[in-house]
């Protein structure tokens, strides 16, 4: 009866120790299983905010275009985009950006740089454009979530 009791508490033993291996092999399988799901959520993320902030920059790469072509010069204020913009100039072309874009609003928003390059000389003069249009996917660059894209457009007269 003494053999019999000894038998049955290492049978308990074994049992214990076998239940432990697999609860901790499914705990490592959950875990890993977590991290690839948390990872694939922000990627995705990254990619949506990647994709406004390309239309952003694509939406004001058009209004750039579309403003140095039918206006030649930008003077004062105007709307494009269902934006209002707000034109400063500089020594070289002028800045476009919208009023709304305060640096702090969670808004996407654009900024469009124009400069203009005059090479030869009258009459043969080539006026160099280069239009660069910055989209953000939030306005307040100094999130680590904002996401920067530029389309940059080159053209002579």
């Amino acid at each position: 009866m003494i053999n019999n009791f000894i038998k049955i508490n290492k049978q308990k033993g074994y049992a214990i120790l076998f239940t432990v291996v697999i609860v901790s092999a499914i705990s490592v399988i959950t875990a890993g299983l977590s991290n690839t799901a948390y990872k694939q959520l922000v990627l995705s993320s990254l990619a949506k905010d990647s994709q406004t902030a390309f239309y952003q920059a694509d939406s004001a790469s058009d209004c750039g275009l579309y403003a140095d072509r039918v206006y030649g010069a930008i003077v004062g204020n105007w709307t494009c985009a269902g934006e209002n913009l707000v034109v400063s100039t500089t020594p070289t072309g002028y800045t476009v950006y919208p009023t709304l874009a305060n640096g702090t609003s969670t808004d996407p928003c654009f900024r469009i740089d124009v400069t203009k390059t005059i090479t030869g000389v009258y009459p043969n003069e080539i006026t160099k454009t280069r239009i660069s249009a910055k989209g953000y996917n939030i306005c307040n660059k100094t999130n680590l979530r904002t996401v920067e894209r530029e389309v940059v457009v080159n053209f002579s007269e």
